[in-house]
């Protein structure tokens, strides 16, 4: 029996789709992975991954970028032979949060762009959306932060995407604890309080009067 994690143990749910286009109200999840870790990036187990069996006429509508990118990487072929309905990896998907997780409203979705998985989650998914906090951990927010306020420690590459799900999962998590071991440091002098700045301007009021 696996140790399941509560609320201080600070989990965050991994997921990571790979879609037939961007837009969620038109395109659909052909894979999922789910890789589950603690508040210290400690990963519990091998995680899950899904190919969604897809028609082929769906498939031919794809972009020219996800046309090549998935015929490229397999995925496209394993769509087309996938024994795996979209309902059952909905269900497979919150049976596996859940074996972790049993407590909702605790693990919190992460990724990078993951608002973007996020809202193909609630089209496809919604259960599984609502199992989990309504907070997020976007590794591309870190990303964005640190090139503007770190220039002088660029993010190594440390992983090729191969835009099949695991494997950016897995490069997603890496990326945080990179940052977390070389930008989020231990504080070597006490916390600045938290003041209004005076750079910051108040905001303009116009009266009508």
């Amino acid at each position: 029996m696996p140790k399941v994690l509560d609320f201080h143990a600070g989990p965050l749910v991994w997921i990571d789709c790979e879609m037939t286009g961007l837009d969620a109200k038109r395109h659909k999840i052909i894979e999922i992975a789910v890789l589950i870790t603690d508040g210290n990036l400690e990963i519990v187990d091998r995680g899950i991954r899904f190919v969604v069996r897809t028609e082929k006429k769906l498939l031919d509508g794809m972009d020219e970028w996800c046309t090549k990118q998935h015929g490229q990487s397999g995925l496209t072929q394993a769509c087309l032979t996938s024994p795996y309905s979209r309902d059952h990896v909905s269900k497979a998907v919150l049976e596996y949060i859940k074996k972790w997780i049993p407590q909702p409203k605790i693990g919190v979705l992460a990724g990078n762009s993951v608002h973007a998985d996020r809202s193909f989650l609630m089209e496809e998914m919604p259960e599984v959306v609502d199992w989990l906090h309504y907070r997020i951990v976007d590794v591309s927010s870190i990303k964005e932060l640190c090139r503007r306020w770190y220039p002088d420690k660029p993010v190594p590459r440390l992983a090729e995407s191969t835009h099949r799900a695991l494997d950016d999962i897995r490069g997603s998590i890496k990326e945080l604890q990179w940052y977390r071991k070389n930008i989020f440091l231990p504080p070597s002098l006490p916390l600045v309080p938290n003041q209004e700045s005076s750079a910051i301007p108040p905001a303009l009021y116009h009266s009508e009067h």
